[in-house]
């Protein structure tokens, strides 16, 4: 771990994070009988191209792991540091999960056509991921703010949190038909959050 430095986890956290929109964007070509306005981005696991989405879901794990580096060795070590990654591990897992076992395709209605072994452990993993997530950036700032090289970046972090809370809510409670189009409402504020975030680490090349 010592051998990577700030920057270099950065620049990781910026690649993984464009290639996983480009793998995303690529399904959504190729596989135009899904509608993305009511299809979940984990149904693009399955199917003639679930390599690709399995591998963007790898991918993403990977880069969260970058992350988790990056913020331990440039931002000021305490505790809220220490929680913030241990959700942040808590998420590479729960990504891998829900690439290792991936979820049954939907019916037209949203239902599910039967609820497999691991259908359930995509849709616990999932739940885990979401609520990690939120913690994260929520606990985050706090940490942030005890540094002074990345107080600034408390703000920009919770902000993205409040947006998230937001855009769960949405999910919840959009009607079926729309679902996909809110998941996807909350996963494009991750990704920049994502990429903004491996931007600040590429300024910093060595621990706090």
């Amino acid at each position: 771990m010592k051998a990577l430095s700030s920057r270099f986890c950065g620049s990781c956290v910026i690649a993984g994070t464009l290639l996983c929109l480009f793998l995303f964007a690529m399904l959504h070509l190729l596989r135009p009988d899904y509608n993305p306005l009511r299809r979940f981005m984990s149904e693009y696991l399955v199917g003639p191209f679930g390599f690709l989405g399995t591998a963007a879901a790898y991918l993403l794990a990977a880069t969260l792991f970058m992350l988790l580096i990056g913020l331990w060795r440039s931002v000021r070590r305490c505790g809220f540091l220490t929680a913030s990654c241990v959700l942040l591990g808590v998420m590479v897992i729960s990504v891998y999960v829900c690439a290792i076992f991936p979820i049954d395709v939907l019916r037209p209605d949203g239902s599910h056509p039967t609820f497999t072994r691991a259908c359930i452990i995509h849709l616990a993993s999932s739940a885990v991921l979401y609520v990690s997530l939120v913690a994260l950036l929520l606990t985050l700032p706090s940490a942030y703010r005890r540094d002074e090289k990345w107080r600034s970046f408390s703000h920009v972090t919770l902000f993205f949190g409040f947006l998230t809370i937001a855009s769960l809510v949405g999910l919840v409670f959009v009607p079926v038909y729309l679902r996909g189009l809110a998941q996807r409402a909350m996963g494009l504020p991750v990704l920049i959050w994502l990429f903004l975030t491996g931007l600040r680490l590429r300024q910093y090349d060595h621990a706090a």
